[in-house]
């Protein structure tokens, strides 16, 4: 299995790991990695079937991503770092967390779908909805060789999930070309453990996370994947975190408020005393 990823930034400085989010890539962090560089080292790693990394059909599931995740922080980062995850990069992050805290310094979960590893749960959320539709789009554009502009006017003509316009609106021209070959690379199979439910199984939200954590979540009346029942149950589980709503914010709150995400990021930082 061979993983792509971008690391910029001195060794010495702290480091930041960002994770993304389903059918995305290392690329689309570009914006905050940008924000961040000079300062910390950034790091954003390609998951197994997306970007530039190996495609592996059957195992897109967090028994492979999170074992895949630890092996990066040992083998190339090789010490404690700010893991910063978008959705399915959230879940990661809060493996990483319960698992191995001496690779996770602290956490940032954007929107995560942590309660959603019960295949009962797991299809029932608005964003799920859309994960048959994608799979067989992307493995049509993929089959004829389509070309990036055809990627990019999906983009453009889906709405935005917090309802400003176009998906590609939200994005503006570098995020949109950034997506859209994301979808380009992607093995569309990693869309069916998110259908039939079984991609998020053995996240064990139940457990406690053992490092620092914050939870951004989306507006619940965007079709939120971190819910205020989530937040409750997540908050009796790990007292100590904190969770914040993200008002008018659907599930990709680093795109469509992405100086709140940087601010978040920042307080992170400076709680495991980042400098």
């Amino acid at each position: 299995m061979t993983l792509a990823y971008d690391d910029t930034g001195e060794d010495d400085l702290t480091p930041v790991l960002m994770l993304h989010g389903l059918s995305s890539a290392r690329s689309t962090w570009e914006p905050l990695t940008w924000a961040l560089g000079g300062e910390y080292r950034v790091l954003a790693l390609d998951h197994r079937g997306h970007g530039e990394s190996s495609h592996a059909p059957g195992t897109y599931d967090l028994d492979h991503y999170g074992p895949d995740t630890i092996a990066f922080g040992e083998e190339v980062v090789g010490r404690p770092a700010l893991l910063v995850g978008h959705s399915l990069g959230g879940v990661i992050a809060a493996y990483v967390g319960r698992e191995r805290p001496d690779l996770a310094g602290a956490v940032v979960l954007e929107d995560p779908p942590l309660y959603r590893g019960d295949p009962a749960e797991a299809t029932t959320s608005r964003i799920a909805a859309f994960f048959p539709v994608l799979r067989r789009l992307l493995a049509d554009l993929q089959a004829r060789s389509a070309p990036l502009e055809d990627y990019e006017a999906m983009l453009r003509s889906a709405p935005a999930l917090n309802g400003s316009g176009t998906m590609a609106d939200v994005l503006g021209p570098h995020g949109t070309r950034a997506q859209a070959r994301a979808w380009a690379s992607l093995d569309p199979e990693v869309f069916t453990p998110a259908i039939d439910g079984s991609a998020l199984r053995g996240a064990h939200p139940e457990v406690p996370l053992k490092c620092p954590a914050w939870v951004l979540r989306a507006d619940p009346s965007l079709g939120a994947a971190f819910t205020p029942e989530d937040e409750a149950r997540f908050l009796a589980t790990n007292p100590d975190a904190t969770v914040e709503l993200v008002g008018g914010a659907s599930h990709v709150i680093h795109d469509e408020q992405p100086g709140r995400m940087l601010e978040v990021v920042r307080r992170a930082l400076a709680g495991i005393g980042a400098s």
